[in-house]
């Protein structure tokens, strides 16, 4: 018999960190366990939750691999935490008020398993509201290391990555606090084979609490200044006009159509629509 091969079976390894953010949380969760893969290993570290998130931790311990609780140095240090306990091949982390699609893990499969060399990689992404509600699609013009290392535009929520790969790039800085997603993957498409996918593998959620709302403009813009120094790519001069069309490239993705629901008709999910529509034909309960 042939055995499969390497990432068709492989662990995946799933980190939610979370903090006050119960009002999303069973939705994160169930956007990973509604996809019933066969070797799905999510490590749920939260930062000593006061809202709901104990209640909804409760309901899903038995299906998680890890459930810590507990106050902690921040996102940074919970994802780092997380990853020590990892024991896939395969890693990703996935925020609390995130979400990833029906096909998202079976696509990443079929992606490492057909390219052993590959190491990392990563698609794009659904924008959401804080209702669940589509706001919109980014789209990425093709991986390269160059542009996306000088311009932040990785969608995290959609990144795969091989742990030999992480090992070897040092794992999260955890003395950042909003650019330690920007650093790693600066790190990864530096040091390791990397790839995109042109497809929607994630939702990122726009709320008034998350992080891109209220730290962009202060603490992310600092950050970002400080990992663009580390690895020596800030934009010169000269460089901006280049950053402007590929900006521009992005934005022009928003205006073509968004993913098909799961249903008979595979109707197009339209702005407006719930992102529950994309799993419909599917019964989510009979996988809790």
């Amino acid at each position: 018999m042939t055995s499969a091969p390497s990432g068709a079976t492989d662990r995946i390894s799933v980190v939610v960190p979370s903090f006050n953010q119960g009002r999303w949380l069973d939705e994160t969760l169930a956007s990973l366990f509604d996809q019933r893969d066969p070797a799905l290993e999510v490590i749920v570290v939260d930062g000593g939750s006061t809202d709901e998130t104990t209640d909804v931790l409760a309901r899903w311990r038995p299906r998680l691999a890890v459930c810590i609780s507990e106050r902690d140095e921040g996102q940074a240090h919970a994802i780092a935490k997380g990853f020590a306990l990892a024991t896939g091949s395969i890693h990703a982390w996935l925020n609390s008020d995130d979400a990833h699609l029906p096909w998202t893990l079976a696509t990443v499969r079929r992606a490492f398993a057909g390219d052993p060399s590959l190491e990392c990689l990563h698609g794009d992404r659904i924008e959401i509201d804080a209702d669940s509600r589509v706001l919109g699609w980014r789209r990425i013009p093709g991986h390269s290391a160059y542009f996306l290392n000088r311009w932040p535009w990785t969608h995290q929520e959609t990144c795969f990555w091989r742990r030999s790969l992480y090992d070897r790039c040092g794992g999260i800085d955890t003395s950042l606090r909003f650019a330690m997603d920007y650093d790693l993957f600066a790190r990864f498409f530096a040091r390791g084979r990397c790839r995109h996918l042109p497809t929607f593998l994630g939702a990122f959620r726009w709320h008034d609490r998350s992080k891109s709302f209220t730290q962009q403009q202060t603490i992310g813009n600092d950050e970002i200044r400080v990992v663009r120094a580390r690895y020596g790519c800030t934009p010169r001069w000269f460089e901006r006009p280049i950053g402007r069309a590929y900006s521009a490239a992005i934005r022009l993705g928003r205006w073509r159509a968004g993913p098909r629901d799961r249903g008979a008709e595979g109707r197009p999910v339209a702005v407006g629509d719930p992102i529950g529509a994309l799993w419909r034909g599917e019964d989510p309960a009979t996988a809790r």
